[in-house]
């Protein structure tokens, strides 16, 4: 699996490419991707340290960054390799942060550890916020807090006629076409609706609302907001199972520097995240949340064009060695690609 901004920058430059232009497009995602994985693996290793009480050999384990929640800020997975593995302190890992702290979000699902990674897949629907996870057979939903068995899902019994109605009359082409299983697009909305348990009277208000959208009762006091985005949700996994779209990455702004170069990003994490500074400021608040931010500014410093050495520059600069007089009078774009990069992750950063 790679970062969705990852495939998002691979499929803009490989479109836009066209004769001996392509070859130099796909070095440029080559290098994102490289300089992508090498932050993951920091972060990675941070975390499987403290999860499995020792630290992994670079050999022995590899990360990459997702984003399972389409947010704009990444999750961490990878995956431990040891002999016989028991399914504990070796297989694969999946990091989210969530509130205060990253967690592993994969170790309440028996065997999944084990699963060989290239029998992991993205699922076609958003449960929770989360896309669904397909583990060889098994398929994983977001519970809120970490990732279940779909089976341990509550699902609901709904009458749809009504909605079917209203739902061909808005979309007589959607109605009429066939998805990925041979059913209309609005039968595959009625049966991801009951997958999702809504309620009956959830269901009859989106079809008001499809019927007609601008006289609905609509009042975001009452659940609306939650209903229309699950439905949305609905809709666009019904899509994307039907292959005439995908999921969106969450918006970020990133610098428009090419990656040219790949980087090595450890000392400048380790000196960013021991900042009292940046542990303290208001949307951090903690070392895991710190260790999540200096993660992105690590990888958004290279869309500002930052090289090895700034790099490490910043990283003596995090350390007291530079003084900001220091920077600016040899390298007076660096502290601002800086600190744009930094507002930009402190900007989609998650909440607490």
């Amino acid at each position: 699996m790679r970062s969705f901004f990852a495939w998002a920058t691979a499929l803009a430059l490989l479109c836009a490419a066209a004769g001996s232009a392509a070859a130099q497009d796909q070095d440029q995602v080559t290098v994102a991707m490289q300089n992508s994985d090498a932050v993951a693996r920091k972060l990675f290793s941070t975390l499987i340290e403290r999860q499995i009480g020792a630290p992994v050999a670079p050999d022995k384990f590899w990360a990459y960054e997702v984003d399972f929640n389409l947010d704009g800020f990444s999750e961490i997975y990878g995956f431990v390799d040891q002999p016989d593995c028991d399914g504990t302190r070796c297989g694969l890992f999946l990091f989210v942060l969530e509130g205060e702290t990253y967690r592993e979000v994969l170790g309440d699902l028996p065997g999944v550890r084990l699963t060989d990674p290239a029998r992991v897949f993205l699922g076609a629907f958003k449960r929770n916020g989360f896309l669904e996870l397909q583990f060889d057979q098994s398929l994983a939903g977001w519970n809120g807090e970490r990732y279940a068995d779909i089976g341990s899902f509550p699902a609901s019994t709904l009458y749809g006629s009504a909605y079917l109605d209203v739902c061909g009359k808005a979309n007589p082409d959607d109605a009429a076409a066939p998805d990925g299983t041979g059913q209309s697009a609005c039968q595959c909305r009625l049966e991801r609706f009951q997958a999702i348990a809504f309620t009956q009277d959830q269901l009859d208000r989106y079809a008001r609302y499809v019927a007609d959208p601008i006289s609905a009762d609509n009042d975001a006091d009452d659940g609306w907001d939650d209903t229309l985005n699950r439905s949305n949700d609905v809709v666009t996994g019904c899509e994307v199972v039907a292959g005439t779209s995908q999921w969106q990455p969450g918006y970020f702004q990133h610098g428009e520097q090419e990656q040219a170069e790949r980087l090595d990003f450890d000392a400048f994490i380790d000196a960013c995240k021991g900042q009292d500074w940046i542990v303290s400021h208001r949307k951090v608040g903690s070392p895991d949340r710190a260790l999540g931010v200096c993660g992105c500014i690590a990888r958004e410093l290279p869309t500002y064009g930052v090289t090895q050495d700034q790099l490490d520059m910043l990283a003596s600069y995090y350390r007291g060695e530079f003084s900001d007089n220091d920077l600016d009078s040899g390298q007076p774009d660096l502290l601002p690609g800086h600190d744009s990069a930094a507002e930009a992750c402190l900007s989609q950063f998650p909440g607490k």
